[in-house]
């Protein structure tokens, strides 16, 4: 499987999941009965990052002396760098380690190839090397740990763009990843446009709520909300447009 044989997805969906956290992402997956999106033990390396893009996806299976040496990664069919080398704009990496953080799966050159490409970042259950490279490459990258080892001391890449887990998560190429400050959530392709504009109504909402609380408001009938405090949130929002329309030049 592919993303080019896949049905395109709206621009406007990816819009609306840059101002939707993975928070909120989590609840929306929730209401549709999706209770197991968000990866385990996956932490951003790169502060301040934000990850919006369709999977792409290896598969690493455990290494093996004779067949993973330095030499192998010069291959111009080895899984990885093959890849890496023709991934698209705005396409994540998503790579299954099994968990495993004793080796880095990527470094800082691998990182600033996919940012040269226009990938949209990177995110596997095992560990990155060259961590200090990678946050200066700035690449939005995603991972359990820090390790110096090279791949090839624990990871044998054996399969692209199929079936993973990562994180404890069932990731299939197309699925489209988000990740922010606080972790990486996967979502089902056939969702992303309900889970996103969803969400970005539900990021709308609490920020009423918050600036409600923020004022001295109970829980009760705010958080969750009321239909009253519904209806109020609903005038809210339509000052706030307004007050937009009105600034434009």
């Amino acid at each position: 499987m592919t993303i080019a044989s896949l049905e395109p997805l709206d621009p406007e969906i990816f819009d609306l999941l840059r101002r939707v956290s993975t928070a909120t992402l989590a609840t929306q997956l929730f209401k549709h009965g999706m209770r197991n999106r968000v990866l385990t033990d996956v932490h951003p390396i790169v502060p301040n990052a934000q990850m919006v893009g369709e999977a792409v996806t290896l598969r690493y299976v455990p290494m093996r002396e004779d067949l993973d040496t330095l030499e192998a990664t010069g291959n111009p069919d080895h899984p990885q760098r093959k890849l890496i080398d023709t991934i698209g704009r705005g396409q994540v990496l998503v790579c299954d380690a099994r968990g495993d953080a004793g080796a880095g799966t990527i470094g800082d050159i691998l990182a600033m190839r996919l940012k040269a490409r226009g990938a949209a970042g990177f995110v596997t259950d095992g560990a990155v090397r060259d961590s200090p490279g990678i946050r200066e490459v700035g690449l939005p990258c995603y991972a359990r740990a820090q390790h110096p080892n090279a791949s090839f001391h624990r990871h044998h890449a054996a399969d692209v763009n199929v079936p993973i887990g990562c994180g404890g998560v069932l990731v299939l190429p197309g699925d489209v990843v988000v990740g922010d400050g606080e972790g990486v959530v996967v979502i089902p392709r056939h969702l992303a446009a309900s889970v996103a504009r969803n969400g970005f109504d539900q990021e709308e909402l609490e920020l009423f709520i918050l600036e409600k609380v923020a004022r001295g408001a109970g829980l009760v009938g705010t958080y969750p909300a009321s239909d009253a405090t519904r209806a109020e949130f609903q005038r809210w929002r339509a000052a706030r447009q307004a007050a937009s329309r009105d600034a434009e030049p």
